[in-house]
């Protein structure tokens, strides 16, 4: 009777086989955390909008959408990382102004009220 152990390419292929599971695994727990991260932060920008427009809403003492507010004051919430913040810094420092807004999503169509957009700057010099 022949020895029925596995032969080491067999070995092999069921280590690859669960190394990639594992991998597939563990994407699929960082593709979820980081679509919760991206929501919770959406979340935390429509509040702050929120708050915004509401605070400055009361100093004019009637209710006024978002748009008409922000237009006057000259201000926009932007949700950004730490690092693209000190990059709007260094355009600021520098003169910047901007210049174009390229909406984000696929051929720039989004669903729902948020939508992310690029922030196109030029440096005065």
């Amino acid at each position: 009777m022949m020895n029925m152990q596995p032969a080491p390419v067999a070995n092999l292929l069921h280590r690859i086989e669960g190394r990639i599971e594992q991998w597939r695994r563990q994407d699929a727990l960082h593709k979820a955390e980081a679509q919760a991260n991206r929501e919770r932060l959406w979340e935390e920008a429509l509040e702050r909008e929120r708050l915004l427009r509401e605070a400055l809403s009361r100093e004019e003492g009637e209710e006024r959408s978002f748009e008409e507010v922000s237009g006057e004051q000259g201000t926009v919430f932007v949700v950004h990382s730490r690092e693209a913040g000190r990059v709007l810094e260094r355009f600021a420092a520098e003169g910047g102004r901007l210049v174009r807004v390229i909406p984000g999503g696929v051929d720039g169509r989004q669903t729902g009220e948020i939508c992310g957009s690029w922030l196109i700057f030029s440096r005065e010099r």
